[in-house]
């Protein structure tokens, strides 16, 4: 028999006062153990509980003749096992994405992209066409792999608009560049040829100059719209701009005269392709933004109601069963799927108002609709919450680890002749009466359960060591101690051992150890201590399994019924959602069928919410109160079937926070069944629907709607939150920041000096920043094509691909451009090798035919698109593989049957583009690391600072409308939308910090799990906030005021410091200063620093506001008591997160300002003396 710890915690620390006595050094951990040793007349509820410590024993058996032959069987088998799953593991990609899109709804932006492909090969092998649109008739091929139309009409109409007018402005700057530069040259001769101009005898400096100021303008402004706007409808058509730009100034440059024309080369192509897309989206499987809007909306039903499905199965297990948090997890899996679902559909919506259709349904209704799916998400998160309250998947407080260096093994482990004697505490009160405060002693996390002069007084009891408790018991784990039912005489000096014996570990966490070497010494010992006595002392209690058991089981038997009607109203409005666009063209009679079905449908299915959300209300909720009817039902007070003292009031605030999203849940499903019945009573018949918008805001993309805002990907300053504006008013005035350099403007010429700082101050942002370096980074790529000497070469070489690549791979953030590096040469190389084989493929050996180079790639468009359109590997990879193929083929065909000075093809022409590529990236990659260089590692520090800044300025926000509720009310509309914007900007910052690998340092390893724990604290703090808006909506002033007294919201002292915790972590976090030693946190300590049990206002309390002060069933059976409660909860849940991100911050920061001795007990072993001396 062997026996081991479990391996995520190797080393056992001895905290007793005896060396034979262990403890397991997981702190706060309140799993279910089971005791080793139990006697066999114990209480057999202890029988469930498992083993810290687990017991390997080795079974040996004699297997049977028929074994042996399977043993030999699988034996000459495993190899070819081992060989497939080696090849499916290593297989580099994975295939599944094909399937996964093989549906006929994904087949249409594939023919619709093919058509175009083709369409684009027909007007390049058409001689005429091709003499009409010039030398770069290639360009549109490479446009239609760029920009294929598989959005709705009204999505490609704006992208083509956008698209066009920017190859446009592209020439007219180019246009504007080359007048002035010509006004500058000295020798002018319209007659040239542009072979003798190639050799670059007309270069002349000063038209140089000119060109290359304008080129270097040019390319910054495009580079700053495609960085400020991020991916979208800007995206490429910034590119092509600066396309667009560099071809016209690197070519005019060679000609004695104004070459104004070499922009129309580059225009008129892409000008045409965007008329085609335009076309064949209004005309090949034409879908509008309306459709694609309700099919992404409705496809974010699917794991809301499987989440319900999952929720009703769960109330139904044990909390100690090992299925009970392989549940939860996937609970929790189910609702961030359905989030991620609502990027798609917003996506969409910043559209929805300028779609025109035919259809019963305005596109405006439509879209309103999001806000719905919104908070219905926010409720299903909600639900989720009542899991991290419960054990066993309740969120611990983490103990840091330590380095551990040689030290004197006595201070580590108090000698067993010498145990710690603490101070003796004044003799204990008499016993109280057993109140409602007595009944709540052992107190959830939820409220403050002890007293905080008694549990200050117990810590000073000396240790009655007459009742240690037997051998046996003194070898428990600690989580034995926390959850063991001990007799009620041994209770109150086990705790204080107890105690005592947390205290000493979070010291000897605070001392250096020997066997282990590490470079970082611990942080969060402070914190770390404090939590593990109020885990000992307040957030535990010995029946904590049976009666979470218990009401498990209570709570399940209250929510099925609600729980099954909403999973059955989802269906349905994923069923009215998903058809909202069928039967738009249908005739009068069938469209009126087709409404009275859909209404009766609805009205039915609301007959049926309502009736089961009342039935819940009024009756069902109440099943979680029978454990308290013994202390407070007339009806049950006394009986002797019942137990005499109630259970802690944890239990029933946690159920009552599962009930009360319930039911925010349900009201969510009710109102948007309302809101699907009014729009079915009001749209009688098909008609028209155009754009909703003014005028003016028609081409004001993106901006105007506030949910679609927050969605967008221009996420590059980490200093701002997009779609979040607020501004309120308090008591003490406004708060608003400083210039700690200067004061107020006091006259007309210090504002306007003022405001060219701003101006200057503004340049210096980083996209403006990273515009220019891209400007200049293109300009001196450009010299070459500037320098008399080199002008020929560089442009029978095409040059001009190497700028391309080197301002288009040159991003923001060093981390960025380095994966940009690596992906545009693996995807350049196999495009290259690609577009080789299929040349060869349709030409051969010789120059090729028009029908032999379209029949070959008509066949292989649709594969093509289909892996453009559907294939997982990221954009820039995706892209530069379909343009490398497009470029060899366009440009082989074209040197081939127009040829010009650059007549390569095959594989000369792949090759040279190659090479040149490799130059543009590795420049680009050199210039990246030349100041100013911004690193992703410095924005997720600032962007995290920024996020918990803002979200302490919402909480302030939070209490305010709770404070003034009914008087001064903050707009909670712009604090629920600026929650939402701070949780999409944290997701964006997920996707941001991707290529972080990329950025390698010589110093060490980026601490990514560290980053990692920070945003998902952010995130819960996020969602807590929500939630707590939610709950200050709903109550009454009086109940609101009792809410911000018990939580101490209304307590300058306490408010002082959670705030000064927020601007402790904001500041660390963007300076990266490490933090104080101690600080205010735990603010749990100070938080439950009274005991309320159930009451709502504390006996000693001289303002009750008109609330009750002696507790009774009606009191509880309240509604406004519930939400009281979730309040209270939700506090506690965010109170509990600041402390935690303190941490998480210290990990990643440090500590600094150590003095010894401070919040650590004193471990010596002294005599006190005598009273009298």
């Amino acid at each position: 028999m062997a026996t081991g710890v479990d391996v995520q915690y190797p080393e056992v620390i001895d905290i007793s006062w005896r060396h034979n006595l262990r403890f397991d050094p997981r702190l706060g951990d309140e799993d279910n153990d089971e005791h080793a040793d139990e006697a066999p007349g114990s209480d057999r509820r202890h029988s469930d509980f498992s083993r810290h410590v687990r017991i390997e024993t080795p079974a040996r058996s004699t297997p049977a003749p028929s074994d042996r032959t399977d043993s030999r069987s699988s034996r000459r088998l495993a190899p070819l096992r081992r060989l497939a799953a080696a090849l499916v593991r290593n297989f580099p990609m994975d295939l599944q994405w094909i399937p996964a899109n093989w549906a006929w709804l994904k087949f249409k932006p594939v023919i619709r992209s093919s058509i175009l492909g083709f369409v684009s090969v027909m007007f390049m092998v058409i001689a005429p066409v091709q003499r009409v649109l010039g030398q770069a008739t290639f360009l549109i091929l490479i446009a239609a792999f760029v920009d294929p139309p598989i959005d709705s009409f009204v999505a490609v109409l704006e992208r083509e608009i956008i698209f066009a007018a920017f190859v446009t402005l592209g020439w007219a700057w180019s246009c504007l560049g080359i007048f002035l530069a010509n006004l500058a040259r000295s020798y002018k001769n319209p007659s040239a040829t542009f072979a003798e101009a190639l050799t670059g005898q007309y270069i002349e400096a000063a038209p140089t100059v000119i060109m290359a100021i304008f080129v270097f303008f040019g390319v910054a402004f495009f580079l700053y719209i495609k960085v400020k706007r991020g991916p979208g409808p800007y995206a490429y058509p910034s590119v092509f701009g600066a396309v667009c730009v560099d071809i016209s100034f690197v070519t005019a440059v060679l000609v004695p005269f104004p070459y104004y024309s070499i922009g129309q080369v580059i225009v008129l192509p892409l000008v045409l392709h965007s008329a085609i897309c335009i076309f064949l989206s209004a005309t090949v499987f034409p879908t509008t933004i309306t459709s694609q809007y309700s099919g992404a909306l409705s496809r974010l039903f699917d794991p809301l109601e499987a989440a319900l499905i999952e929720h009703r199965a769960i109330l139904g297990l044990s909390p100690s069963g090992p299925e009970f948090s392989a549940a939860v997890t996937k609970i929790y899996g189910l609702v961030a799927k359905s989030e991620a679902g609502l990027a798609p559909a917003a996506g969409a919506l910043r559209l929805v108002k300028h779609d025109i259709i035919w259809g019963r349904f305005s596109p405006s209704d439509v879209g309103a609709l999001q806000w719905f799916a919104r908070r219905l998400v926010t409720r299903a998160h909600g639900l989720g919450v009542f899991f991290t309250l419960i054990d066993p998947t309740r969120e611990r407080f983490p103990v840091t680890p330590v380095s551990r260096t040689p030290v004197d093994s006595r201070t580590l482990t108090p000698s067993a002749s010498h145990p710690v004697t603490p101070l003796p505490s004044r003799p204990p009160s008499p016993n109280r009466i057993r109140t409602l405060s007595r009944s709540a002693t052992p107190p959830g996390p939820s409220s403050p359960p002890a007293d905080h002069e008694h549990s200050r007084g117990r810590m000073r009891h000396r240790t009655n060591w007459k009742h240690t408790p037997s051998a046996s018991a003194i070898r428990r784990t600690i989580s034995q101690h926390l959850h063991f039912r001990l007799r009620k005489a041994e209770e109150d000096d086990q705790h204080q051992r107890l105690h005592f014996s947390l205290l000493h570990l979070a010291h000897t966490l605070a001392l250096p150890h020997p066997h282990t070497a590490s470079p970082e010494n611990a942080v969060g010992v402070f914190e770390s201590q404090r939590y593990l006595a109020l885990e000992a002392t307040r957030l535990t209690y010995p029946d904590s399994p049976e009666n979470m058991e218990h009401f498990v089981a209570l709570l399940g038997q209250s929510c099925d019924d609600l729980l099954g009607v909403c999973t059955d109203t989802l269906k349905g409005l994923k069923v009215w959602v998903g058809g909202i666009r069928r039967g738009s063209f249908a005739g009068r009679a069938t469209t009126a069928r087709i409404r009275e079905e859909r209404l009766a449908e609805m009205t039915e299915m609301k007959r049926k919410l309502s009736l089961a959300f009342e039935m819940f209300k009024k009756d069902f909720r109440h099943c979680v109160l029978d454990p308290y009817r013994c202390a407070f039902d007339p009806e049950h007070v006394g009986s002797p079937d019942m137990i005499v003292e109630p259970p802690p009031h944890r239990y029933l605030f946690h159920c009552y926070v599962y009930q009360y999203h319930l039911m925010q849940f349900c009201m969510v499903l009710l109102e948007w069944v309302d809101e699907v019945i009014r729009m079915e009573d009001i749209n009688k018949a098909s008609r028209l629907w155009m754009p909703t918008i003014p005028l003016r805001k028609l081409f004001d993309w993106g901006n105007d709607d506030a949910a679609a805002h927050l969605e967008r990907d221009d996420d590059e300053d980490p200093d701002t939150i997009p779609g979040m504006d607020t501004d309120f008013q308090a008591d003490l005035g406004e708060a608003t920041r400083r210039n700690p350099d200067a004061l107020p403007p006091q006259n007309a010429f210090e504002v306007i000096m003022s405001w060219v700082h701003q101006f200057i101050v503004a340049l210096g942002g980083g996209n403006v920043l990273f515009a220019m370096k891209a400007g200049l980074l293109t300009v001196i790529l450009c010299i070459p094509n500037f320098l008399k000497h080199t002008a020929e070469f560089a442009y029978s070489e095409r040059f001009i691909w190497g700028i391309f690549m080197g301002q288009l791979t040159l991003m923001r953030f060093r981390g960025d451009t380095t994966f940009a590096l690596v992906a545009r040469l693996m995807s350049t190389f196999v495009g290259g090798v690609i577009g080789m084989l299929l040349w060869y493929i349709s030409a051969g050996r010789g120059e090729g035919n028009s029908y032999g180079f379209a029949a070959t790639l008509g066949v292989c468009f649709p594969f093509f698109f289909y892996m453009r359109i559907y294939w997982p590997v990221p954009p820039v990879t995706n892209l530069i593989f379909f343009v490398t193929i497009a470029l060899v083929l366009g440009f082989s065909w074209q040197n081939t049957h127009f040829p010009g000075i650059f007549h390569f093809y095959g594989f000369a022409l792949a090759w040279r583009r190659f090479v040149l590529v490799v130059a543009g990236i590795t420049a680009a990659f050199i210039f990246s690391l030349l100041p100013p260089s911004t690193t992703l590692r410095h924005y997720q520090r600032a962007m995290l600072s920024t996020t918990v800044s803002e979200m302490g300025a919402i909480y302030c926000s939070i209490v305010s409308f709770a404070n003034t509720h009914g008087r001064l009310e903050p707009d909670k509309r712009e604090i629920i939308q600026a929650l939402l914007a701070i949780r999409m900007k944290l997701k964006r910052s997920v996707v941001l910090k991707t290529n972080i690998v990329y950025e390698f340092s010589l110093r060490g390893k980026w601490p990514a799990h560290r980053y990692q724990r920070i945003l998902e604290l952010q995130m819960q703090v996020a969602f807590h906030l929500s939630h707590l808006m939610s709950v200050v909506e709903h109550l009454d002033p009086a109940w609101s005021r009792a809410f911000l007294r018990r939580t101490r919201f209304l307590d300058a002292d306490f408010q002082g410091d959670v705030l000064a915790v927020v601007s402790m972590i904001s500041t660390a976090l963007r300076t990266g200063n490490p933090l104080p030693q101690i600080t205010p946190c735990p603010l749990l300590d100070r938080f439950m620093v009274h005991t309320h049990g159930l009451n709502i206002i504390r006996q000693e309390e001289d303002d009750d506001y008109g609330l009750p002060r002696t507790m009774t069933i009606d009191t509880l059976e309240n509604e406004q008591y519930l939400t009281f409660a979730v309040g209270v909860t939700t506090a506690f849940g965010i109170i509990l997160r600041l402390d935690k991100l303190m941490v998480a911050t210290k990990e990643l920061v440090g500590e600094q300002y150590h003095i010894h001795g401070v919040g650590v007990p004193d471990t010596r072993a002294f005599e006190r003396p005598p009273k009298d001396a």
